[in-house]
């Protein structure tokens, strides 16, 4: 794929997980703009995602990564690898003719590789590579430790990230105003009467880390029924549209004009509006949970399998997450401890979970749960000293 150098210094960040982590990756962006005001930040990400960045200030162009294409190419190419080739040829055509003098690739996997290595510009390729080797490999090698034993690990992936990029985290959680989109008209209202609105992710990415429909049920007719003035906006993707109607099903007739199902009918920019309108989210460790934060709402998370709030909790100062004591499934859930959390602010712990409240300082965001043990906070910044000597040098200077 031939390109030309940009006339203008132009960086690229690659990004192409999912939701939560293309929404946790947003602290890295902002903090690399903030360290090279006069350069430009462009953004890889994953086709349907990319709606999410095109209103963001200060980011440059969005190139669209269509995953779901190259997995139909990779099966095709065994039967016809010649009339392939050409057709990836043509999609990596069509990604334009810049290159960069520094990419940051957050995923380690060989689609990012590829991706680093047709973007980067020539005349600077040996050089930042060699910068790249030395900004992520201490990271990448925390953060697969990490993913290995499961430990006591308190640095926040997107600070992680920010660690990737050779920057520190700004100490804040970004914030994103939704571009002026019209909702269905059953959902226009959302929002518009008083009281406690509440969005409900009603699934996962993953089936482990889903939250039974039964167990919905009971949160929602537990809720309005402390809640007078509560209102629930069922939120999720396509997918989620049989889970959502058993919620519906399970929920007392005379109770529907409190619930609203926004399950599979919104698009990413509708979807952060009707976040927008709500004061709290709550699901599992999903991306419409941290879309929630994004869009100003207050998040509670239930964190259980293999979710970790230390890594992947909700970004920012204010939430709240039940930690699951165990990788088991919970055979409890903090159903009347997070209402009560949510009608009063009364922390109360759950049996078999655990309790923390979201926290940033400059080291980025944290979790408390009001042990006041410094030790294993302390622990933070021995992480960054280990992998980002020279960033911590600076910040002490």
């Amino acid at each position: 794929m031939p390109h030309e150098p940009s006339p203008a210094p132009r960086d690229l960040v690659i990004q192409m997980a999912r939701l939560g982590d293309l929404v946790q990756t947003l602290p890295a962006i902002e903090s690399l703009q903030e360290a090279y005001p006069e350069r430009t930040l462009d953004v890889l990400c994953a086709a349907p995602l990319s709606s999410l960045l095109a209103g963001m200030r200060h980011i440059g162009r969005v190139i669209p990564w269509d995953g779901a294409q190259w997995r139909d190419w990779a099966t095709g190419w065994p039967e016809n690898p010649m009339a392939t080739l050409q057709v990836m040829q043509q999609y990596l055509a069509s990604l334009g003719d810049t290159t960069y003098e520094r990419v940051y690739p957050l995923n380690q996997h060989e689609r990012s590789h590829l991706m680093t290595q047709l973007f980067l510009s020539h005349s600077t390729r040996e050089q930042e590579h060699d910068r790249m080797e030395a900004r992520i490999l201490p990271w990448a090698q925390h953060l697969r430790h990490v993913a290995r034993e499961r430990g006591a690990n308190r640095v926040h992936l997107a600070d992680a990230w920010c660690g990737m990029c050779g920057v520190l985290p700004r100490g804040q959680a970004p914030s994103c105003e939704p571009p002026p989109v019209e909702l269905p008209q059953d959902l226009a209202e959302i929002g518009g009467r008083q009281g406690r609105w509440i969005a409900v992710v009603t699934g996962a990415g993953e089936a482990d880390r889903c939250i039974p429909p039964p167990v919905w049920s009971q949160w929602i007719r537990e809720f309005l029924a402390q809640a007078q003035d509560g209102q629930v906006v069922l939120i999720g993707s396509g997918t989620e549209r049989e889970t959502a109607q058993a919620i519906l099903d399970s929920v007392p007739t005379l109770l529907h004009g409190r619930v609203w199902d926004a399950t599979g009918r919104t698009n990413i920019s509708q979807l952060m509006r009707v976040l927008q309108q709500c004061h709290w989210v709550i699901g599992a460790d999903t991306g419409p949970l941290h879309l929630g934060t994004l869009a100003g709402a207050r998040a509670l998370g239930w964190y259980f399998s293999r979710a970790r709030m230390h890594e992947t909790g909700p970004y920012g100062e204010g939430h709240w997450v039940y930690q699951h004591a165990s990788q088991a499934r919970p055979q409890r859930w903090p159903i009347m401890e997070s209402i009560a959390l949510i009608c009063g602010e009364q922390g109360r712990r759950a049996t078999d979970w655990a309790l923390w409240r979201s926290r940033m300082d400059r080291w980025g965001a944290y979790f408390d749960d009001g042990s006041g043990n410094e030790a294993v906070e302390s622990s933070r910044a021995d992480i960054w000293r280990a992998c980002a000597p020279s960033l911590c040098e600076s910040m002490a200077a």
